[in-house]
């Protein structure tokens, strides 16, 4: 079997190296979206991954985990418990993300410390087009580099930004997303930066207003390698997308805001299908989640009298699954 689980908050798991290592965290919640998201890699990478998931129940992500090994080989994949008790999570009450998107602030203490780098990936991104050149550049150049880290920039500070760089205590000019993150695991290791970020979560935990992103920028404040947006490539799904322009062009795309994909709301939006092409080539459905049935049941109406539906492939699947998570 390619599958390995790991229970352990505390001792290093050492394993063989290899040269593709994605990290990926979560929860119950966003198995199917993990699930997705490395079938989408694994359909675009010429090479054999190694997959690490830290994840708050390794035992609910298994049966995702076989299915991945009944229909690729180019693959391993290791799941380890986050068990780390008595931590506080700032913000996530209410929120749309959950407490595992401070998991990667722990990953070090986690995976392997014989792993030289990895990419680390929310579950939310799709990959859509070959990555493994433009990826095994930028780590080469991380390698080669005195940089820890590279990211794409999300914000760059003006007169509006100002407030929010400085509650953070960010003297740079830049804030970069934390998707996709490429990071040299052995200048991780040596620098001691896992540890680092723990005392700056608690440093500003109550100025947090995107997560761990917020903490990982206040640290690295600015230092990292530029990515370009074409392997974290931010969709919001509220306004018009160009789907054959981006379907050309880019390589991973990332559901920002939480107007996502799987929401009925967001599946009117072409960009979905990005995400919705991997659950019907997987699945052979749409994957659609519950969000308050009477929103959900006004979008459904609104959208559908807008014509809206014109964006959506298999379009009879697709009500389908809507009326079941509105009245099943």
């Amino acid at each position: 079997s390619l599958i390995s689980i790991f229970i352990t908050n505390s001792q290093q798991i050492n394993t063989i190296v290899f040269v593709n290592n994605f990290v990926y965290a979560a929860d119950t919640n966003y198995n199917k979206q993990l699930f997705y998201s490395i079938n989408s890699l694994l359909n675009n990478t010429k090479t054999n991954l190694s997959l690490h998931i830290i994840h708050k129940e390794p035992e609910t992500f298994e049966k995702y985990a076989e299915l991945l090994e009944n229909n690729y080989s180019n693959f391993s994949i290791n799941i380890y418990k986050f068990d780390f008790l008595d931590i506080e999570f700032p913000n996530i009450e209410n929120k749309h993300v959950s407490e595992a998107t401070y998991y990667r602030l722990f990953i070090e203490k986690i995976i392997p410390n014989n792993i030289e780098n990895y990419i680390y990936l929310d579950a939310d991104i799709i990959a859509i087009n070959n990555f493994d050149k433009y990826t095994n550049e930028i780590m080469t150049k991380l390698n080669d580099s005195d940089y820890v880290i590279a990211c794409r920039t999300e914000y760059v500070s003006n007169k509006k930004k100002a407030d929010f760089f400085d509650n953070l205590q960010i003297s740079s000019s830049k804030y970069f997303n934390a998707g996709v993150m490429f990071v040299d695991h052995k200048k991780w290791l040596k620098e001691n930066i896992g540890d680092l970020l723990l005392n700056k979560l608690n440093e500003i935990k109550n100025k947090i207003n995107y997560w761990d992103q917020d903490v990982l920028n206040s640290y690295f404040n600015g230092k990292y390698i530029e990515l370009n947006d074409s392997i974290n490539y931010p969709l919001n799904l509220r306004w018009p997308v160009p789907f054959d322009e981006i379907g050309e062009e880019k390589l991973f795309i990332h559901y920002q805001s939480n107007n996502k994909p799987w929401n009925i709301r967001g599946c009117f939006n072409e960009g979905s299908k990005f995400y919705q092409n991997v659950s019907l080539e997987t699945e052979g459905k749409h994957h659609l989640v519950k969000t308050v049935r009477r929103y959900d049941l006004y979008f459904l109406i609104i959208k559908t009298l807008q014509l809206q539906f014109r964006n959506i492939d298999k379009k009879l699947n697709f009500y389908k699954e809507a009326f079941k998570i509105i009245f099943l």
